[in-house]
């Protein structure tokens, strides 16, 4: 018998993109050996629009009531169009239904699952090349100065970012299992400085503290973005938009002992910055660690 092939329908398919904090509904598939896994969604019927199409094969496919929030694009699925369409859920957990329930066996097997952006690649998202398109969609990278409410959330995330730095710093939590706030109160406090936020859709992935506003050089004071952000472009987009917030001098201070870190800096700085340079510094108060690189450029205004 000949293995049937994944996305073979030629009808035109409306695609339910459903969201939930950092994680998409997808279905994971095995058809005949093949595991693959597809967003939920099927043929458009006469008479029906995209939008209804996607909250309807939701509902039978994943048991799940939806209400439409926009229309994202329009693709390719396997040869036929394609409208992928932002349904909100807010509550349920997904249970397979309708005819894919009925379908379900060892050869044709469907599970309804929520996945990170980072799982997609393992689950093998079909059509090739729709989990790029749908992690920008879905998570679109948000930068915002923090406001008088935020600073929890920012405190939280400084926690993660000391954590971070004590594998460089050889630092330690307090008593109460807690990294110094140190410098953070800082940025809430004076006016030549400045937090950012980071959000990936609705999810913080990181900060920006930034020293010098209103000054002739601005400074790098802190980075940080979360590790399951990092290697996807996000935090160079971070990066980039915080430095283009503020065109002329920029000092970039890192440590070498931390790899990833300078050659993140070296390289954004090689994309962004012009006439770029280097400098290092022993570490203030603490002469036996290694010196801090201090990186220097200049973002140039807009044309």
């Amino acid at each position: 018998m000949t293995a049937r092939v994944p996305l073979g329908d030629p009808t035109p398919r409306a695609v339910a993109v459903v969201v939930r904090g950092a994680k998409l509904l997808v279905i994971a598939r095995r058809l005949d050996g093949r595991e693959y896994a597809v967003l939920p969604g099927g043929g458009i019927q006469a008479g029906e629009s995209a939008a209804d199409a996607a909250v309807r094969e939701l509902a039978e496919e994943c048991s799940l009531a939806g209400t439409v929030v926009r229309h994202l694009f329009d693709g390719d699925h396997g040869g036929r169009r394609a409208s992928y369409v932002l349904v909100d859920v807010p509550e349920g957990e997904p249970v397979l239904g309708g005819a894919e329930a009925e379908a379900q066996s060892e050869d044709d097997h469907y599970q309804p699952l929520w996945a990170t952006a980072g799982e997609l690649p393992l689950l093998g998202l079909l059509p090739e090349g729709i989990a790029e398109l749908v992690t920008a969609e879905a998570w679109p990278l948000r930068v915002a100065e923090a406001a008088p409410d935020e600073w929890p959330l920012l405190e939280r995330l400084w926690q993660l970012y000391q954590h971070d730095l004590s594998e460089f710093r050889h630092s330690a939590p307090d008593a109460s299992g807690l990294f110094t706030r140190a410098r953070l109160p800082a940025y809430g406090e004076r006016d030549d400085r400045v937090a950012y936020l980071a959000r990936l859709g609705d999810v913080p992935c990181g900060f920006a503290l930034v020293q010098g506003i209103g000054r002739d050089e601005r400074l790098m004071g802190e980075f940080f973005v979360t590790r399951s952000t990092r290697g996807r472009g996000s935090a160079a987009a971070f990066a980039g938009e915080v430095l283009a917030r503020h065109h002329g001098p920029w000092a970039i201070p890192f440590q070498n002992e931390n790899p990833r870190a300078a050659a993140f800096w070296r390289r954004l700085a090689g994309e962004v910055l012009v006439d770029v340079s280097e400098q290092t510094f022993a570490v203030p108060g603490k002469p036996h660690l290694p010196r801090d690189v201090w990186l220097s450029g200049t973002q140039p205004a807009p044309s």
